[in-house]
């Protein structure tokens, strides 16, 4: 009965040492995957950081570039403007008429606005007595009535 007794108490070592091996290993395992796990978030951290950062540094040359074009456009319309004083003050403006003709239509509105002063001139576009086409029209009429 003796080697009964051992040959029962081997087995049940056995499989409690199986067991506590299994679940040994099953503990490393999953500390295994957790520490892979752990390296995948640590290396997507890492690229996001890198990301981040190459995309700062991108915004950052824009920006610069940017920046460039507007001070070269600032610097082009001040020059314009200069230029454009420059022209200016050399020589004056061409008249679009000639002095006699200026002269005309000056008078010619200093007249309208006096005829205008009243509240009961005729509107610019109408003109006061016969005028045009039809200025003798009564006259060719009486013509044929008389005769």
């Amino acid at each position: 009965m003796g080697t009964v007794i051992w040959l029962g108490l081997i087995v049940i070592v056995a499989v409690i040492a199986f067991f506590i091996g299994a679940f040994v290993t099953k503990k490393q395992f999953k500390q295994d995957e957790l520490k892979e796990q752990a390296e995948q978030a640590q290396n997507a951290l890492e690229q996001y950081r890198q990301d981040v950062a190459d995309h700062l540094a991108s915004t950052s040359k824009l920006v610069n570039k940017m920046k460039d074009n507007y001070n070269q456009l600032l610097s082009h319309v001040e020059e314009t403007n200069q230029l454009l004083l420059e022209d200016r003050n050399k020589e004056p403006a061409a008249p679009y008429f000639s002095k006699e003709t200026t002269e005309q239509l000056q008078a010619s509105l200093k007249e309208r606005r006096s005829d205008r002063s009243s509240a009961e001139a005729q509107p610019a576009d109408f003109v006061s007595g016969e005028s045009g086409l039809f200025a003798g029209e009564n006259k060719v009429q009486e013509r044929s009535k008389a005769s």
